[in-house]
């Protein structure tokens, strides 16, 4: 059974708000914590992209993400590019 990290759990496991927990992490950070979360599970998947045979499925699950539509249109938004565009470019992995 896994933990569900979540900004409420976060903020009463320290013991103040979830306002000001948000606002603690917009100003050290300068992002919102969604943001920083969405960053790191796309560095991942760019990592797995090109590092591993994974499929675009395989990797959108796990990176967190709830379905492979909801994936590909973040990863394309943030990134310029589909994810298999990104792959075909950047795979190092011979299939």
């Amino acid at each position: 059974n896994t933990t569900e990290y979540t900004l409420d759990s976060q903020s009463d496991q320290l013991g103040i708000s979830e306002v000001y927990l948000r606002k603690l992490f917009l100003r050290h950070l300068g992002t919102t914590p969604k943001q920083y979360v969405l960053a790191l599970r796309l560095r991942k998947a760019k990592q797995l992209l090109t590092d591993t045979p994974f499929t675009i499925s395989a990797i959108a699950e796990q990176c967190g993400f709830s379905n492979v539509y909801h994936f590909s249109r973040e990863f394309k938004q943030k990134c310029g590019m589909t994810p298999t565009e990104f792959a075909m470019q950047n795979r190092i992995y011979e299939l």
